[in-house]
This record gives C-alpha cells, sequence and structure tokens, in this order.
C-alpha cells in the first residue's frame, strides 16, 4: 500500500524493470583514480615528477606529468603536481603577460569544449595547456570543473574552483561552482560553507542563501544516520544488507551488476516503502542501464514521497520529461514526420519548459538563476515583453549576467527597440574577456542589430571581430567577404 498524502491520494511506486539494453554502457562515468592505478613506467614518471618538486625542477614536471594525465584524465594527484609547477613557473609573468592571458587562453577553451565529447584526456589536455599560460585563469578552471562534473570527477571540479579561489577569493561566481561541486562529491558540509562564503561576501544572494538551507538540511540528515558511526555497518541490520547498499554506490562494471543492485534495492525498498533514497538509487541506476520512462517514474515517486520539496529530485524530473520528448523529437524527425508533426513536439517542449520555470520562480523568487530560466523560456516562447523583467533582475546573477543581457537584448531587437537591444548586445560583449561563443553570440547579435538600424559600417567591424578568430562562425564569412568585395 502506498502512503497517503495530504490529499488523500495515495502514493504508489512505480514496477521495477530489470531489462538492460546493450546501449546502457554509454551512461558509465569515468572515476577519479590515485597513483597505484598507474601502469610502471607511468608511475616511475610520476615519482620522479615528485621528486622534482623538491628541486624546484619545473621544467622537468611540466614535461612527465601531462602524457600521464591525458592517458588518466582521471588522475587527480598527477593534476595537483602539475598545477603547482605551472604556479611556480608564471609566477614572474609580467603585468602585460597577465593582461593577455585571456586572449590567449580562449583557442584552447574552444578546442576543448569541441574535443571532450570525442576524448576527454584530449580535452582536459588542452585545458591544460591554457592553464600553463594562466594557472589561476577563471575560465580555463570553470571549462575544466565544467567537463570534469560531467565525466563523474567531482574532485578534479572542487580542485579547480579552489584553485580560482586561493587567486580571487571575491569571485562569488566561482564559489557557486566550487558549492555545486562539493555536492556533486556529497561532502554537503563543504557546501554548505561554501554557501556561507558566498553570504559573507553578498547578504542579498538568493541562491546562496537557497543552497546553504538546503546543504544544512543534508548535512543534519547524514549526521543523524550511518556517519556518526566509525563503522557504519554497525548500524545495518545484517551483512548481506551493508554489502548490497555499499555496492549500489559503486561505479557498475556490469550489465549483471546493474540487474542485481535494482534487485536487492528493489527487495529492501519492498520492506521499507516510505524511503526516499532507495527510491532515488532505483531511479539513477534504471537511468543508468537506459530505461528512461520507469527511471523518470521513480525520480517523479521519491519527489512525491517529499511532498515536492526536494529541488535536486525535481530537476531529475523535468530533465527527464525533456529528455523523452527529444526521443520523440528525434524519432519523428528520423521517420520523416511532416513538420507539423514535429512542430506540436517542439511546442509542448517549451510549453513544459515554461510551465517548470514558472513554477520554480513562484516556489523561489529570491533565486535569480530561476529568473533567468524563465526569462530564457519566455524569450524562447516568443513572449518578449514578458521576459524583460525576469532578465532584469537576473543581471544581479554574475553567473548568468552575460546571457541575460544577450536574451534581454533578443527581447528588444524582436520588438524592434534595436537601440536598446544594441545597448544590451555591446555591455555583453564588452564584459566577455575572452572571444568564447557567448561573446561571439554578443557581437554577431550586435552587428545585426547596427546592420537594421542602418549603420553597415559599424555592423561590419563587428563581425570582423569574430571574422579574425572564427571565419567559421554563422554566415560571418559570407558577410564580410562581401563587404570586400562591393569596395573593391
Amino acid at each position: 500500500m502506498g502512503e497517503v498524502t495530504e490529499k488523500g491520494k495515495e502514493i504508489h511506486p512505480p514496477f521495477l524493470v530489470l531489462e538492460v539494453p546493450p546501449f546502457w554502457i554509454r551512461f558509465l562515468l569515468m572515476p577519479e583514480i590515485s597513483s597505484s592505478q598507474l601502469t610502471g613506467p607511468q608511475a616511475d614518471s610520476f615519482r620522479k615528477a615528485k621528486d622534482a618538486v623538491s628541486r624546484q625542477n619545473w621544467d622537468y614536471i611540466l614535461m612527465l606529468v601531462p602524457p600521464i594525465l591525458e592517458t588518466h584524465p582521471g588522475f587527480l594527484e598527477g593534476r595537483k603536481v602539475l598545477r603547482a609547477a605551472q604556479i611556480a613557473k608564471t609566477k614572474g609573468a609580467s603585468a602585460l603577460e597577465k593582461g593577455m592571458a585571456g586572449v590567449k587562453v580562449a583557442p584552447f577553451l574552444l578546442q576543448a569544449k569541441a574535443a571532450a565529447g570525442k576524448s576527454l584526456g584530449s580535452a582536459f589536455a588542452k585545458i591544460e595547456e591554457a592553464l600553463g599560460i594562466d594557472p589561476t585563469n577563471a575560465q580555463a578552471n570553470g571549462t575544466l570543473a565544467e567537463i570534469a562534473l560531467a565525466n563523474n570527477l567531482p574532485g578534479t571540479a572542487i580542485f579547480a574552483h579552489e584553485t580560482v579561489r586561493l587567486a580571487r577569493p571575491q569571485d562569488t561566481g566561482n564559489l557557486h561552482g566550487l558549492a555545486r561541486a562539493y555536492i556533486a562529491a556529497k561532502q554537503m558540509s563543504k557546501a554548505r560553507d561554501t554557501y556561507q562564503a558566498i553570504l559573507n561576501i553578498n547578504p542579498a544572494d538568493g541562491e546562496a542563501l537557497k543552497g546553504m538551507k538546503d546543504a544544512s538540511a543534508l548535512v543534519a540528515t547524514q549526521e543523524g544516520g550511518w556517519e556518526k558511526s566509525s563503522d557504519f555497518r554497525d548500524s545495518l541490520k545484517s551483512k548481506e544488507e551493508s554489502l548490497a547498499l555499499e555496492s549500489a554506490g559503486k561505479v557498475v562494471k556490469t550489465a549483471e551488476a546493474v540487474a542485481d543492485q535494482l534487485s536487492r534495492l528493489h527487495a529492501q525498498f519492498e520492506k521499507e516503502p516510505q524511503n526516499i533514497n532507495l527510491a532515488k538509487q532505483i531511479a539513477e541506476l534504471c537511468e543508468l542501464q537506459g530505461s528512461f520512462d520507469h527511471a523518470l517514474q521513480w525520480f517523479q515517486f521519491a519527489y512525491d514521497l517529499t511532498q515536492r520539496s526536494d529541488p535536486v529530485l525535481e530537476k531529475n524530473v523535468f530533465r527527464l520529461r525533456l529528455q523523452q520528448l527529444d526521443t520523440e523529437m528525434d524519432q519523428a524527425r528520423n521517420s520523416g514526420a511532416d513538420a507539423a508533426v514535429v512542430a506540436e513536439i517542439e511546442g509542448r517542449r517549451k510549453s513544459i519548459t515554461l510551465e517548470g520555470a514558472r513554477e520554480r520562480v513562484a516556489r523561489y523568487p529570491n533565486d535569480l538563476n530561476y529568473r533567468f530560466e524563465l526569462g530564457e523560456a519566455l524569450v524562447d516562447s516568443g513572449l518578449y515583453k514578458e521576459a524583460v523583467p525576469e532578465l532584469q533582475q537576473a543581471l544581479r546573477q554574475p553567473s548568468v549576467r552575460h546571457k541575460a543581457l544577450i536574451l534581454l537584448g533578443r527581447s528588444y531587437h524582436r520588438r524592434n527597440m534595436l537601440d536598446l537591444a544594441a545597448k544590451q548586445y555591446a555591455s555583453a560583449a564588452a564584459e566577455i574577456v575572452a572571444m568564447d561563443a557567448t561573446k561571439k553570440d554578443a557581437i554577431y547579435s550586435l552587428g545585426m542589430a547596427l546592420e537594421e538600424m542602418g549603420k553597415k559600417t559599424e555592423a561590419l567591424e563587428e563581425l570582423k571581430k569574430i571574422y579574425e578568430i572564427d571565419s567559421q562562425y554563422r554566415d560571418v564569412a559570407d558577410r564580410v567577404e562581401a563587404a570586400y568585395q562591393q569596395t573593391s
């Protein structure tokens, strides 16, 4: 029998499915490793690198460690040794060199993002080239952290953000990233302390306030559970249950292991039908094996058990709902469905996105990230006038400010308020140091607005800024080259 909610409606767990599709393995994540997992020659090279630290032979370290990291991207100890050498090597850089660092690292980061889906080692190698120029560069370390988290390397993400923190302790955008990395590593007390550090800098940061409350609640939950025991196995009813739960927290290595873990968790869930953590673990394993419909059902069930108060579960439900629609859209396109069918699916996706964004803002009105998400959803739905106040509020959130400026500009642009649009685009372009995708979007949009205002010379000058760096961006090459042909 399911739990009866305050509305009198029972919450029933979804059925458990144990089948494992052959493509489940693509969802396996890469663990961080220790030096004991290196090959013999690699371990020998790393020992030499560590010995070189005491001799301050930084060039030798810079030669020995990168090849190891390219083969083993999760080797965090090696990355720390490399970073120490990079920082020592660049310590005497001139003010001019430091000023130019942002421009120099940008191409490496673009290459890293392009390589991330193909080879994690190659992607990280490109980032390390950038960090060799400026080891505490916020954008390079942020990119490292972002890709690391996407590949289940939270320790690497934490290290990247802590590196920036040492150089710029007041950078709240970096501190938000650090807190998220601590949460991914399940280090809730450190996440809580990081959010508190943000509030000490900016007491009005709504996202940090919410994050600190959520992390504090999780810390309290942990302290009341197994973590209070020096050996949490003593808290379990039997050795069999201990081994089963321990296994559930490890990286799955075979399809049979997924099925075995699901079977064990389901058996335990029958004894504890209100155990939210068990429902979450089942949902995660269903997703790991590719059973997305069942993963959604279990995440929804766990979310309902929390009385719809857990933001992480809410995001998982929302994410999988969108993923279902994306799959449906891909199937429609691949089957040759007409444009009306695809448009209908796209419409449903936009509607769900907008509905979810409105609900989150209603529940957390002071969270500026949610304000940005709502503004973004409104722009995507063509509700430009309604998007303006949401995006204006989101400008106060450093982590989304640049994107909010561009979307605000787009909202004015679509309503033919060209001077206001150009102002937002120009602000975004001026604030972003490196020529990344966001800056190129801002410059391109500024060029289009200026062209529509009849300022063709100024528009061309903006597009040429992109052309010099990335001539393949959108239709920049056609526009710039056409302008030169007209004057020849």
